[in-house]
């Protein structure tokens, strides 16, 4: 258990005590537990915190997401991000195994052959690189389809798919390396999305699906980092949030944008 008179006290019992609650997905209610101590900064004025911890300006974020409440905007964010995931898997699943970039992704993953060069990489890293595209493939479209299904069963208004469609703001080579560094920008999108998104919602059975999503995008992007020979991370890129003011070091927390900027992002892979 922890002691909160300790946790204020104590630097080292903050930061052990907001990890904790971070993997457990409460960070941001923990923040505002510790707020007043120096730890977490006043919030700017609309964008704060409520007293149940959820941001104030969730209208404004959200705006143009379709929902009847915030659950269902959150939702249709998060489509809004898979179906764009889920069809630039394809086509690079697709460039991969010497497909026609148009062609449906089939049901039967067996099909699909490695086609193209390694583009430096190893022998061992080019095969895990293909293998990991292709399971990767299937899982968007899988979050993609139950995210779907989700709205669906509340009777939900639902995002449509970009209707001139998808593409990468400058084509993958066509090599394992280059096409898994095409895809790579889109899944750290896609971590720092789920994390910015998860404090609006009041369903916590939402949220708890949510943070399911988050962590399975966050391994994806770990392990195709690593095979690229990046560092997994997290690590900060341009234009990131924190967590807490005060990372021990850069890859302590994962890091976040907020709903809007990330929206501001995906519109450049959209044709």
């Amino acid at each position: 258990m922890y002691d909160l008179d300790q946790l204020r006290r104590s630097p080292a019992s903050r930061r052990s005590f907001l990890a904790a609650m971070t993997a457990a997905g409460v960070g941001l209610a923990a923040s505002n537990l510790l707020a007043g101590d120096g730890l977490t900064p006043t919030p700017a004025p609309g964008s704060g915190p409520t007293a149940t911890g959820v941001p104030t300006d969730g209208n404004a974020q959200f705006s143009g997401i379709p929902g009847r409440n915030i659950n269902e905007k959150v939702l249709n964010f998060a489509l809004t991000l898979e179906i764009l995931e889920a069809d630039l898997y394809r086509q690079a699943l697709n460039i991969a195994s010497g497909r026609s970039l148009a062609t449906a992704l089939n049901s039967n993953s067996g099909v699909y052959t490695r086609k193209v060069g390694s583009g430096g990489l190893s022998a061992d890293d080019t095969d895990k690189g293909f293998v990991f595209l292709k399971q990767f493939t299937y899982i968007e479209a899988a979050h993609r389809d139950f995210l779907i299904t989700v709205l669906r069963s509340l009777g939900a208004p639902m995002v449509s798919a970009n209707p001139r469609g998808y593409k990468f703001p400058s084509a993958p080579a066509g090599n394992i390396a280059s096409i898994l560094g095409k895809i790579l920008p889109l899944e750290e999108t896609g971590v720092r999305a789920y994390l910015g998104a998860l404090p609006y919602l009041t369903d916590l059975g939402i949220a708890t699906t949510a943070g399911g999503i988050y962590s399975t995008e966050a391994r994806h992007s770990a392990v195709i980092s690593s095979t690229l020979g990046i560092d997994p991370g997290p690590r900060p890129m341009p234009g990131d949030q924190k967590v807490t003011p005060t990372y021990p070091g850069q890859n302590t927390f994962e890091y976040f944008l907020k709903p809007q900027t990330v929206l501001t992002v995906a519109r450049q892979f959209f044709a």
